[in-house]
């Protein structure tokens, strides 16, 4: 629970890792914390926590290392990196309306 409470604080804003540098081109797209905030807000999206949960049900014993509310074309998703128990790093897409996972890489 607690992992994923700083997920989410990250993923606001709340906090960042230090001497981050620039965001990887993958996240380019994603939307900055005060429209992920006003998104989660006016209920166009799923709260990360439940995106979070979708994703460890997609990949059991995985530790989740970043989620990131990104566009992808015209739709929204929750991109999530967790690390599998076998120590390979999984992606997980998250359809953001509706919570359903899209896929895992």
């Amino acid at each position: 629970m607690w992992r994923a409470l700083g997920i989410v604080l990250i993923l606001l804003g709340g906090a960042e890792p230090s001497g981050a540098a620039d965001p990887p081109e993958e996240l380019a797209a994603c939307l900055s914390s005060g429209d992920a905030e006003e998104a989660v807000a006016s209920r166009r999206v799923i709260r990360p926590a439940a995106a979070i949960g979708a994703a460890r049900d997609a990949v059991p014993n995985g530790d989740v290392l970043r989620a990131s509310l990104c566009r992808d074309g015209g739709a929204l998703v929750y991109r999530i990196t967790t690390l599998r128990g076998d120590g390979r790093l999984a992606r997980v897409t998250v359809d953001a309306p509706s919570g359903k996972v899209r896929s895992i890489h």
